[in-house]
């Protein structure tokens, strides 16, 4: 199986999907039950999380043709933002935020990472983005969950009543990508400098 990981600063919202893109899994979990979350990935092929992996260490700091918002943010973030067009509302700083979502998320990384287990980064917005070929609603909105939840279908992943939950259809999304990367289908967005990257979906 696949799991993909929706990240808040206090808990997760995890989901597995199988080889056929059936969801066999769903759960919150707050963030420091670690061996929860472990147990959770027990079987798992592969994993995507939306968060950075780390923290920036500022590869493009001096390059001016970057938007002076993103200099300090990684490859994978300004990369996204110059191929895709699409432009992450965050960009990761070089200096530890304790406390916040990126934190807890980077925190989750090394968990992984130290279990064993070699997550990616995935960017559930920027990943439904794609497959809609355009705008989306918010996804707050009934409209925009809508939207998402039959994004998932044309992609093959029956959501099995997660559309009330946007954290859950995140997660089904970044959980597809790490299928994706196992197959070797998935994109990532990168320039290389500091091996940062985020995955992203293909169509299916």
């Amino acid at each position: 199986m696949w799991v993909g990981v929706d990240v808040g600063a206090h808990r997760f919202h995890l989901v597995a999907i199988n080889g056929r893109k059936r969801i066999v899994g769903a759960e919150v979990i707050a963030a420091t039950e670690t061996a929860e979350v472990l147990e959770f990935m027990t079987r798992a092929r592969g994993v995507a999380v939306d968060s950075p992996g780390a923290w920036s260490t500022s590869p493009h700091a001096g390059d001016e043709t970057v938007a002076p918002k993103f200099r300090l943010g990684r490859c994978s973030e300004i990369a996204l933002g110059r191929e895709y067009g699409i432009w992450v509302p965050w960009s990761t700083p070089p200096e530890p935020a304790p406390g916040t979502w990126m934190a807890t998320g980077i925190g989750l990384f090394d968990t992984l990472r130290a279990a064993g287990h070699d997550p990616v980064e995935a960017f559930p917005y920027g990943g439904f983005r794609l497959l809609a070929g355009g705008r989306l609603a918010k996804k707050t909105t009934a409209e925009g969950r809508g939207q998402r939840a039959e994004l998932l279908r044309s992609a093959g992943v029956e959501v099995n009543g997660l559309e009330k939950s946007h954290d859950f259809l995140d997660a089904a999304l970044v959980a597809l990508v790490a299928r994706q990367r196992s197959l070797g289908t998935a994109r990532v967005a990168t320039c290389g400098h500091d091996q940062s990257g985020i995955w992203l979906p293909a169509a299916d």
